[in-house]
């Protein structure tokens, strides 16, 4: 009888051993979940007011309360918003916008600036272009006429950059791009 519930024991702790190491052995853990991102629809509409005029994608809204613009990007949980301003005092204005730049700077982001000039237009700026992990914004500029107008704005998300929106942040720079390309003085 001994010799049987030796027996046993010893079964039943080989077969618990082994179905234990075999169930941790053969885990697999499923892949992430890729996230379906359709691009901002091609075809374009045009905006215009007193001072200014731009194209936008149909994918967007504008809207627009006390000279600050907002052009909301619901699929990607983004959106584009500039103010513009009389210029009164540009040392003071590019002062501010380099400011706000430096903040980004000192929580680790790196700056990769370009220089908007298109004389034909008159408009003149800079497009910041910021690199980095939990940051606010990836893109601000600000344009101006060098006489009348100052536009400060930026790309805004829902959240933090991170890796997981990386791809709509890079949609999101192509389309702050194409919107300060297609920006005229209506004056």
């Amino acid at each position: 009888m001994k010799k049987l519930i030796i027996i046993l024991f010893i079964f039943f702790l080989v077969i618990s051993l082994y179905l234990y190491i075999t169930k941790h052995e053969y885990y697999i853990p499923k892949p992430e979940a890729l996230v379906k991102i359709e691009l901002p629809e091609s075809r374009t509409s045009f905006y215009t007011d007193e001072k200014i005029s731009f194209k936008y994608s149909n994918s967007t809204s504008v809207k627009l309360k006390d000279n600050f613009y907002l052009l909301n990007y619901p699929q990607y949980s983004s959106s584009i918003s500039f103010k513009i301003t009389p210029l009164l005092d540009f040392d003071k204005e590019l002062y501010n916008f380099e400011n706000s730049i430096s903040v980004h700077e000192k929580q680790g982001a790196y700056i990769n600036a370009n220089i908007i000039q298109d004389t034909s237009e008159n408009i003149y700026g800079v497009l910041c272009y910021l690199e980095g992990n939990k940051i606010a914004t990836s893109s601000q500029f600000f344009v101006t006429d060098s006489t009348n107008f100052f536009v400060r704005g930026g790309l805004d998300f829902d959240c933090a950059i991170s890796p997981e929106i990386e791809v709509q942040n890079i949609i999101m720079k192509q389309e702050i791009l194409k919107f300060i390309q297609s920006l005229k003085w209506v004056n």
